[in-house]
Formats: C-alpha cells, structure tokens, sequence
C-alpha cells in the first residue's frame, strides 16, 4: 500500500462543506469508484432513455436478446444480473409494449423462448445511438488500451469475489 487514498464521498455534490477525510486503502477506494460508475451510468442511461419510456435494464435485456434470441427467462436473468422475479417484470413490461416475444423453447418442452420482435429491433437501434454516448465518453476520457486492461482486471475481480461468495454458501463437509 502507498497510502490511503483520500475518501471520495459518493453523496457529495460539490456544494455541502467539506468533511475530514476518512482514510481509505486503494482497494476500499476502487469498491467505491465501481459503485459510483455503475450508479452514474445507470442514471445517464436511464435520462438517455426517457424519450422511449424505457429504463437501462429493460435496454439492456432487449439487447441480450437481440444478440442471443431464444434464451429463457432464467438464462436472460443471470446476463442481466438480476433476480428471475425482476426479469419477470422486465420481459412482462416489454411483452405489453411488443418489443418481446414469449414462444415454446426449441431445445425444451418446459421453457419459454424469448425473442425481440421487429418493431424492437428498429427502437433498439435508435436507443443505441444515445445510449452508447456513454461508450463515447469513457474512450475518450480512458483510450482503448486502459478500458480494456481494465475491463479485463475488474473482470477477474469479479471471478475471485465470486468464487468466494460461493465458498462463504457451502455448508461446512
């Protein structure tokens, strides 16, 4: 450690007076970045995206399915990082808009197929030229080579924390 690295508070905006400053390692410190990241482009993507009354989640599960047609409502859920009872809502909201399409698996006589319809593939490419304006401004704030060595160490991270969480749930042997 090189020392603590000064405490970014997430609720700060710049206008309360300033705190003493906690102190914090690099790791804490990149806890907090990766929470503070995530929820900013979840709120720019969301504004993004008032025009067609959709929120991220919802553009981010239609795009899954575009890319990878006949997944199950199971499967669309842990690529969305969400719970199946809130891809539940997700797919039933869009089914009611026509974006989404529920039919009888083709590898399983139990699971239903999720398929984008054509009228959400025309949305998705409009919501896309606004909502990969965040892509836009990462590369250029971040260039290729950071955003992918990047990309590929907060993956990793990713990996162990995950496997530990799976560790910590085993009953002991």
């Amino acid at each position: 450690m090189t020392g603590p690295l000064p405490y970014i508070d997430p609720f700060d905006d710049g206008r309360s007076p300033r705190r003493a400053p906690a102190d914090m390692d690099e790791a804490s410190s990149l806890i907090d970045a990766v929470f503070r990241l995530e929820r900013a482009v979840t709120r720019i993507g969301n504004a993004r995206l008032r025009p067609w009354n959709m929120t991220l989640s919802s553009y981010t599960a239609l795009r899954i399915l575009a890319n990878q047609p006949h997944l199950t409502l199971a499967q669309l859920a842990r690529r969305c990082y969400v719970r199946p009872q809130t891809m539940t809502r997700i797919v039933t909201q869009l089914e009611n808009r026509g974006f989404v399409v529920r039919s009888a698996h083709p590898e399983s006589e139990r699971a239903l197929s999720l398929q984008v319809t054509e009228e959400c593939m025309a949305a998705l490419d409009e919501m896309g030229a606004e909502v990969l304006k965040i892509s836009d401004t990462l590369n250029a704030l971040l260039g290729r080579d950071d955003i992918v060595a990047t990309d590929s160490q907060l993956r990793q991270a990713a990996l162990v924390v995950e496997s530990e969480l799976r560790e910590m749930n085993r009953p002991e042997e």
